[in-house]
C-alpha cells in the first residue's frame, strides 16, 4: 500500500481531524501484537486442516475464539492497563487465550528487546498485509477499525516518534515483568482461578504516566466517548451501577488530561458534582465547557461536527441557567437562557428551545399553554415534562381532579407508545402523588406498587431513576401510617441503597425525618420529635413548622403552637393541603384554650377543602367538628351527623391513627346519644337512659377494643389509655363496678409499662 493509498484509509474515520487523532501507547501496541499472533494461529489451524496428514495438529475451539473476542473488546473499549494486569487477563478463566498463542506472544515480547526497533517497522508492514488480506472482514469490524487507526497513526509518525514509542513499549514491558516476578508463585498465581480476582464492574487499575513516557495518553477518542456515554446513562437511569463520585472524577481528570478539549467530560463532571452537592464545582465545570474549543488547531469541522459542538454549548448554557435559578440569581439565569435560545435556534434544536422557553416562563412567572395533539415527535419529551409540571400546578391551583387525571392518562399512553421509560416512571409517580393529595391513599399505594413491580426495560436496560425513588418514599410513609414501622425501615434502607446520591437522596432524607417525627409523636417522645423537626426544616420548612406545632400541642404548650401556626398561615405561598392541616391544628389550640374561634377555623378549613377538591381533608374537618360538638357543646346528635359525613372516607383511605380516633369518637357518640334519648319523667328518664347507654356501650365494646388495638400497633399508648379512662369512667357512672375495675386494671398495667404524664392525656390531635 502506497502512502497515497494509506491516506485514503482516513475515509473510514468519520469527522477525523488532526485535533482528534489518538496517541499510540505501549498498551495499544501490545493489543496489536495479540491480534497478530491470533491471526497467525488461525492461519496455522486453517492450513493444518487443509493438510490433515500433519501430526500434532493444533485445535482452536469455539470457547477459545469467544474468550479472545471478549478480551479484545475489553482491551479496545477500556483505557490502558498496566502490563501486569493485562498479563493477568491473558491467563484468567474468563479471558484466557490459547496456550500456543500465549507462548508465541511471549516469544514476540522477548524478541522485541533483542531485535530492536526493526520490530516496529515490521509491525507496520504486517498491519498493512493483514488489512489487505482480510479486507472483507476488516471493513466493518471493530478489530479492522482499530488496526486501520493504528496504521494511519504510525504512517504519520516520524522516525524519532517511532523510536520513542519503541522505548516506551520496552519500558512498559520491563516494568510489568518486574512486577510479575515480585508476585509469589509468579504465573501460577494467575493460572489459579480462585486466586485470580476480576476487578469490580466499571472499575480498573489506573496506569502510571511513567509507564508510557511521552506517550502518556491512555484514553483514546472512542474510549473516552464510550466511557462518558455509559456513565451519563447510568447517572440518569441507574446511579447505583455508576462509578462512585470520587472514582468517576478521577477518571474524568485523566480524560481531561489526555483530551483537554473534550467538552463532554466537563459536562459529566458537572453531573458528578451535582450528585454530591458540590455546586461550586458544578458551576466551575460548566464554565470550563465554554473555555474549550473542541476543534482547536484542526481544519474547519464538518456540518454535523459543528452542530454537535454547538449542542454541547447550548445544553451547558441551559444547565447553568437552571443552577443560577436554583441559587436565586434570576438575572444571570435569564442571560444564560438567552444564550441557550440563540444557540438552539442556530442548531435547529426544538427540544432545547422549548426547555429554555419553559424556564424563561417560570422565571417570569408566566404559564405556558399546553401543546395540542399534533405535537412533533422531536418535541415530545419536553412536552411530556411540561404536562407533568402542569399537573402539579393544577393540583395546587384547584383544578378539577377529573381533568388532571384525564390529561395524565393521555400522557401515560403516549409515553408507553414511545417506550420512554423515564417519562413512564415519572408519570406513575405523579399519579401516586395526585392520589395522595386527594386523600386516596389506597389508590396511591397501588400505583406505587405497580411501578415497583413493573419491568421498566428499554434496550435491555432497566430504568432506576427519580420516579422510582419517589414511589419508594410514598410507600415508606404509607407503611408508617399503617403502623408497619419495621417494613417501612426495610423499604427506606432499600431506597438508600438504590439512590445514594443527590438529588434523589433528598426525597428519602425528607421521608426518613418525617417518619421519625411521626413515630416519636405517637410514642410521646417530644424531645426526640423536636430534634427530628429541626433536621426536617432544611428539607421542607412548611412541613417542619407544622410538626413543630404538633409537638408543642402534644406538650400542651399552646402559646408556642399558636406562634408556629401563625407563622405558617402567614405565608401566602403555602399549599392548600398544608394550610388546611395548619387550620385543623389551630382549631385544636383554640379548643384547649376554651375559645369559640375554633369553629371559625374549622369552617375556613372546610371551605379550602371544598374549593381545592380535597375530600379526605374535608372528612378530617368533619371529624374535628364532631369532636367539638360532642365534648364541648354536648350535642351528640349534631356530632353524629357531622361524623357520619366523613367517617366512610376516613375508614376507607385514612392512616391507622385517623381510623382509630374516628372509631373511638364514633362509639362515644353513639353511647352519648343514648344518654340524651329518653324524654319521659325525670326518674324514668334516668333509668331508661342508663339502661340504653349500658346496652349501647356493650354493643360498641368491640369498636372500642379495635381502636385500642390500632393505637397500640402505632405504639400510641397515651391514646389507648384515653380509651380505657373513658370506659372506666362510663362504667363507674353506670354502676358497673366489675367492668370499671377491669378497665382500670388494664389502664394501670399499660401505665406501668409505658408511663405517661397525666396532663398529656386526652389531647385530640
Amino acid at each position: 500500500m502506497s502512502k497515497k493509498d494509506s491516506e485514503n484509509v482516513c475515509f473510514w474515520l468519520p469527522n477525523q481531524t488532526a485535533g482528534k487523532m489518538d496517541v499510540l501507547t505501549p498498551h495499544k501496541m501490545i493489543v496489536v501484537f495479540l491480534i497478530q499472533e491470533y491471526l497467525r494461529l488461525k492461519k496455522t489451524v486453517t492450513d493444518g486442516q487443509a493438510h490433515a496428514e500433519q501430526p500434532h495438529q493444533i485445535e482452536v475451539s469455539a470457547g477459545d475464539r469467544k474468550r479472545f473476542c471478549m478480551l479484545l473488546l475489553k482491551l479496545i473499549q477500556y483505557p490502558d492497563l498496566p502490563y501486569k494486569e493485562l498479563y493477568g487477563l491473558l491467563l484468567s478463566p474468563e479471558y484466557g487465550v490459547h496456550p500456543v498463542q500465549l507462548e508465541e506472544f511471549k516469544k514476540l515480547m522477548k524478541l522485541l528487546k533483542t531485535v530492536g526497533i526493526d520490530v516496529m517497522f515490521d509491525l507496520y508492514n504486517e498491519i498493512d498485509k493483514l488489512i489487505m488480506d482480510n479486507t472483507a472482514s476488516f471493513q466493518i469490524g471493530i478489530v479492522g477499525l482499530y488496526l486501520r487507526k493504528v496504521f494511519v497513526t504510525m504512517d504519520r509518525m516520524s522516525f524519532h516518534e517511532m523510536k520513542d514509542l519503541y522505548l516506551a513499549t520496552i519500558a512498559y514491558y520491563d516494568k510489568g515483568m518486574h512486577a510479575i516476578r515480585l508476585e509469589p508463585g509468579s504465573d501460577a498465581n494467575y493460572t489459579d482461578s480462585d486466586s485470580f480476582r476480576q476487578p469490580p464492574p466499571n472499575q480498573y487499575t489506573p496506569i502510571e504516566p511513567s509507564d508510557h513516557g511521552s506517550h502518556s495518553a491512555k484514553w483514546s477518542v472512542k474510549q473516552s466517548e464510550l466511557f462518558i456515554a455509559q456513565q451519563s446513562a447510568l447517572l440518569k437511569e441507574n446511579e447505583a451501577k455508576a462509578l462512585p463520585p470520587k472514582e468517576l472524577q478521577k477518571r474524568l481528570n485523566e480524560i481531561i488530561h489526555d483530551r483537554p478539549h473534550c467538552s463532554q467530560a466537563y459536562f459529566l463532571s458537572y453531573m458528578n458534582n451535582v450528585r454530591v452537592r458540590e455546586f461550586f464545582g458544578a458551576v466551575h465545570a460548566l464554565q470550563r465547557v465554554f473555555d474549550r474549543t473542541p476543534s482547536a488547531g484542526a481544519p474547519p469541522p464538518a456540518t454535523s461536527a459543528g452542530a454537535s459542538e454547538g449542542k454541547d454549548y447550548q445544553y451547558s448554557s441551559l444547565n447553568l441557567a437552571i443552577l443560577h435559578a436554583e441559587f436565586g440569581h434570576p438575572r444571570l439565569a435569564r442571560a444564560c437562557l438567552r444564550e441557550c435560545v440563540m444557540l438552539a435556534q442556530e442548531n435547529g434544536d426544538p427540544t432545547c428551545l422549548q426547555l429554555a422557553h419553559a424556564w424563561l416562563s417560570h422565571l417570569e412567572g408566566h404559564c405556558m399553554p399546553l401543546p395540542d395533539k399534533t405535537t412533533s415527535g422531536s418535541l415530545f419529551h419536553a412536552t411530556s415534562l411540561h404536562i407533568l409540571s402542569h399537573l402539579r400546578q393544577g393540583s395546587i391551583a384547584g383544578r378539577r381532579p377529573s381533568e388532571l387525571f384525564g390529561l395524565l392518562m393521555v400522557n401515560d399512553l403516549l409515553n408507553c407508545q414511545r417506550s420512554m421509560m423515564d417519562l413512564v416512571a415519572t408519570g406513575i409517580a405523579e399519579r401516586t402523588a395526585l392520589w395522595t393529595v386527594y386523600g386516596k391513599h389506597e389508590q396511591a399505594s397501588l400505583c406505587a406498587q405497580l411501578l415497583l413491580n413493573v419491568e421498566l426495560k428499554s434496550l435491555d436496560k432497566t430504568y432506576n431513576g427519580n420516579g422510582i425513588c419517589q414511589v419508594l418514599c410514598a410507600l415508606v410513609v404509607r407503611l408508617a401510617h399503617l403502623g408497619e414501622f419495621g417494613h417501612a425501615l426495610v423499604v427506606l434502607q432499600h431506597a438508600k441503597q438504590r439512590f445514594p446520591r443527590y438529588p434523589q437522596s433528598r426525597d428519602w432524607h425528607l421521608t426518613d425525618h418525617y417518619v421519625s417525627v411521626l413515630r416519636a409523636l405517637y410514642r410521646g417522645r417530644f424531645a426526640e420529635a423536636n430534634a427530628e423537626c429541626q433536621h426536617l426544616h432544611s428539607y421542607d420548612p412548611h412541613l417542619a413548622l407544622l410538626q413543630f406545632a404538633h409537638v408543642a400541642l402534644g406538650r400542651q404548650d399552646f402559646g408556642t403552637a399558636e406562634t408556629f401556626l401563625a407563622q405558617l398561615l402567614a405565608d401566602e405561598a403555602l399549599a392548600p393541603l398544608m394550610r388546611i392541616r395548619a387550620l385543623l391544628l389551630s382549631a385544636n389550640v383554640h379548643i384547649h384554650n376554651g375559645q369559640a374561634k375554633a369553629f371559625n377555623q374549622l369552617n375556613v378549613a372546610q371551605m379550602y377543602a371544598q374549593k381545592y377538591h380535597l375530600q379526605y381533608e374535608e372528612a378530617l374537618v368533619n371529624l374535628h367538628q364532631a369532636y367539638l360538638l360532642l365534648t364541648h357543646l354536648h350535642a351528640p346528635k349534631q356530632a353524629f351527623a357531622a361524623l357520619k359525613a366523613g367517617l366512610e372516607t376516613i375508614l376507607a383511605n385514612g392512616p391507622l391513627y385517623d381510623r382509630a380516633r374516628a372509631l373511638f369518637l364514633f362509639a362515644r357518640t353513639l353511647v352519648e346519644m343514648e344518654r340524651h334519648g329518653a324524654t319521659d319523667g325525670e326518674e324514668a328518664w334516668e333509668e331508661a337512659a342508663a339502661t340504653a347507654q349500658l346496652q349501647q356501650l356493650t354493643t360498641m365494646l368491640p369498636t372500642f377494643e379495635e381502636a385500642v388495638e390500632m393505637f397500640e400497633k402505632l405504639e400510641c399508648y397515651s391514646k389507648a389509655k384515653d380509651v380505657y379512662v373513658y370506659l372506666a369512667r362510663t362504667y363507674h357512672e353506670l354502676g358497673e363496678v366489675e367492668k370499671r375495675n377491669r378497665y382500670s386494671y388494664r389502664y394501670r398495667l399499660l401505665e406501668e409499662q409505658y408511663p405517661t404524664e397525666r396532663q398529656y392525656l386526652n389531647v385530640f390531635l
